[in-house]
């Protein structure tokens, strides 16, 4: 197991101790059927990385989040990623601790800032527990998809080229679509989990059953 809090990282070996720095990344870890690097951004959040499961205990402020005009954006949610080099599939199945409206836990591809795509679990205003999403092309385009009863669902993200294809599932083997869209970039396209707390103090997030195919 890997809990990544603050890292310090020399050529491959992790040191876990104090870093200021809430952006510390750790790199070089290949686990969970992955035949990339992950890299951990914590934002000052807890990400334990183990041989079948990742968690993300995400703290009271962090998100992913750009409004429709592109005044407003929040880029400190705590994530595990990697970066693909061909056409892809990854899958998962999420249970969410929720607690607060706007808690969730995300599969999510990311270029940069400007310009990301999130395929997202999340508590509702409503009370309810449900599938979003949301893509970001400097502005962001919101989008409220299905209630879900309990606190697990399976999410799906497919990439050809430059179309981007979110889908989820209730028991991993019946899957169902929800948008496709384009997200081209000049750099290349990071893919992985996230999970946000805008209000809660804490919010945990578990991503287990990962498959990765290309």
């Amino acid at each position: 197991m890997k809990k990544i809090t603050s890292i310090v990282s020399i050529i491959g070996v992790f040191l876990f101790g104090f870093v200021a720095d809430s952006k510390e990344t750790i790199e070089g870890l290949r686990t969970l059927g992955i035949p990339y690097s992950l890299s951990a951004e914590h934002h000052k959040s807890d990400v334990v990385i183990d041989d079948d499961k990742i968690t993300i205990l995400a703290n009271k402020g962090t998100d992913l989040y750009t409004n429709a005009d592109g005044s407003s954006s929040n880029d400190t949610a705590p994530r595990v990623l990697f970066e693909p080099i061909s056409d892809f599939s990854l899958s998962a199945k999420v249970t969410a601790n929720f607690n607060t409206a706007y808690d969730g836990g995300a599969l999510f591809l990311y270029a940069d800032a400007e310009n990301w795509g999130k395929l997202l679990f999340e508590r509702f205003k409503s009370g309810n527990n449900g599938i979003a999403s949301t893509v970001t092309r400097l502005t962001g385009d919101d989008a409220y998809h299905y209630s879900i009863e309990n606190n697990t669902v399976y999410l799906k993200i497919e990439r050809k080229t430059n179309t981007v294809t979110f889908l989820y599932s209730k028991d991993g083997k019946q899957w169902s679509y929800l948008r496709s869209f384009n997200l081209a970039s000049q750099t290349n396209i990071k893919v992985g989990f996230i999970a946000q707390s805008p209000l809660s103090e804490t919010h945990e997030v578990v991503y287990s059953n990962i498959v990765f195919e290309e």
